[in-house]
């Protein structure tokens, strides 16, 4: 083992680097830069909330999904009027908001540490949170406008203790509002920072400062137009919330009462908090065992009393929340908000008891969990086609869309009934000329008419869903107008997956080349 310690204390050494804002910064965009280098060259396809994002580009509206605020349909909606629906395009919103989200992330951890090493660590450290370092990669979209909002947030609240300008106060105007345009969940946790800050002092100082409030007021006012777009249409929210956070979130093995239920927010952050919890724990036990005889610099007092606090806030309503709505269990995206807990547990630790290998060595593991999630990431390209039950990521949509062009459809809507795990209409439409989707996933995500109306194509997956020709002759179609009639053409799409050659999922369509109703 002594014969490998000058190698790892190399490796530490340059993970050490990551102390300094130009290298951390860089490292983050080049990894960024990685993945969307992977997902263009061997994954062909979109995740589930990529294809969402496609067809929220068909449009800007206040309102695409009654689940969430719109600000991501409209970086769409933007990225689209710039360069067309492309994948490339919507994953670089995905990987921009992370970068952003980790750039904010270190200006927090800077402000909250004086020590520039435990800053850094703080900083990266949300790559040790399974969903954040790894499923974000392909998963969620919404989630990632909230924590790069709420991490900005808490660097600017954090900046203010120290800057109290007017200034500082105005850029929070449209950091709020970013937030609550992002995610529903960020108005509830901006409110119980103000709570937690009231608490503290030097927080105190701010969140009473009238500036503060005219700058919250502010982002209020830029987000109001959506919000109001809910409330008027308050019913089918409150049944779409219903859903999605009782009907769908049911748990394996119920919880017994509302206690019970209450606690399963400290397991589900738990949960969400691995591998981060253990490996802190493990790597800094004995620094933090070393507060017994030295004591934290006033700055960081301050900042663990405040999202100490904020966390603790955070699990209170999560569980009175349960218990009071009966819901099973929570979705690890609603965990989100406790992104800044890292920030928390390094403004713990004493600088005095850390020394140059633990940081680097520390460091350098979560540099090793990054890598491994981009190995993982280019992956999936080889795992995905041997269980093709969700492998819409390396699905060949382009050789899909030629054959349905081959078929007959030139432009027009194509009205795509989405399996879980297929997304056919957004992925088919960045390969085709003047189509606009409507998908029975997002059934508010209504796409505007088309300046010349074409043909009319259904598009769902034979492989898995047979029956669906033999259920659109029998029922009426909404965007149709009626059942599909009998002189649809009705064929397959069928293509072999990249780089395996496995055959890929089989698509069903039913074209009507005059139109049909809306669908045209």
């Amino acid at each position: 083992m002594q014969r490998f310690l000058p190698y790892l204390d190399r490796l530490g050494n340059a993970a050490l680097s990551l102390s300094r804002v130009r290298v951390f910064l860089a490292v983050v965009a080049v990894y960024y830069c990685l993945a969307w280098l992977i997902r263009m060259v061997l994954l062909s396809g979109s995740s589930g909330d990529e294809a969402q994002l496609m067809l929220y580009g068909q449009s800007f509206a206040l309102g695409y999904d009654f689940g969430n605020p719109p600000i991501a349909g409209w970086l769409s909606a933007l990225a689209e009027r710039l360069v067309g629906p492309t994948l490339g395009a919507t994953v670089a919103i995905r990987y921009g908001l992370l970068a952003l989200f980790f750039a904010a992330m270190l200006a927090a951890a800077r402000e909250a540490i004086a020590d520039r090493r435990l800053a850094a660590a703080a900083a990266l450290s949300p790559v040790a949170f399974w969903f954040l370092g790894w499923a974000s990669l392909t998963v969620y979209m919404d989630s990632l406008a909230l924590i790069a909002a709420l991490a900005a947030t808490v660097w600017l609240m954090l900046r203010l203790v120290r800057l109290p300008t007017t200034a500082g106060f105005v850029g929070l105007v449209p950091v709020v509002a970013a937030g609550l345009l992002g995610k529903f969940s960020y108005g509830p946790a901006l409110l119980l920072l103000i709570l937690a800050g009231l608490a503290v002092p030097t927080m105190r100082a701010v969140v009473l400062d009238r500036r503060f409030w005219l700058a919250v007021v502010g982002g209020v006012v830029l987000a109001a137009p959506a919000y109001v777009y809910v409330i008027a249409q308050m019913d089918t929210w409150l049944a779409v919330a219903e859903a999605r956070i009782l009907e769908g979130a049911i748990a394996d093995v119920p919880p017994d009462g509302p206690v019970e239920r209450g606690l399963l927010a400290l397991k589900a952050a738990f949960d969400f908090s691995l591998p981060l919890l253990p490996l802190f724990l493990l790597l800094f036990g004995r620094p933090l065992w070393a507060l017994r005889k030295t004591s934290l610099p006033q700055g960081q007092h301050a900042v663990v009393q405040w999202l100490g606090l904020w966390v603790v806030l955070v699990l209170l309503a999560l569980g009175v929340a349960m218990a009071v709505a009966g819901v099973d269990k929570l979705r690890q995206h609603y965990l989100f908000v406790l992104v800044p807990l890292p920030i928390m547990l390094f403004a713990l630790v004493p600088p005095v008891a850390t020394g140059r290998r633990l940081m680097g060595g520390y460091l350098g593991i979560l540099c090793g969990l990054a890598l491994a999630a981009l190995g993982g990431l280019a992956a999936q390209a080889v795992t995905q086609p041997f269980d093709c039950t969700k492998c819409r990521l390396v699905m060949p949509w382009s050789e899909y869309a030629g054959q349905l062009r081959a078929a007959g459809f030139e432009g027009g809507t194509i009205v795509s009934l989405d399996s879980p795990s297929t997304d056919a209409g957004a992925n088919l439409r960045r390969h085709l000329q003047g189509v606009r989707v409507w998908s029975n996933k997002r059934p508010f995500s209504v796409p505007p008419p088309l300046e010349q109306p074409g043909s009319c194509v259904v598009i769902w997956n034979e492989t898995r869903y047979p029956e669906t020709l033999a259920t659109l002759r029998a029922g009426p179609v909404e965007q149709l107008g009626g059942p599909l009639p009998e002189n649809a053409v009705v064929g397959h799409l069928s293509a072999d997956l990249p780089l395996t050659g496995r055959p890929g999922p089989v698509l069903g369509y039913a074209l009507i080349v005059e139109g049909m109703g809306g669908c045209r």
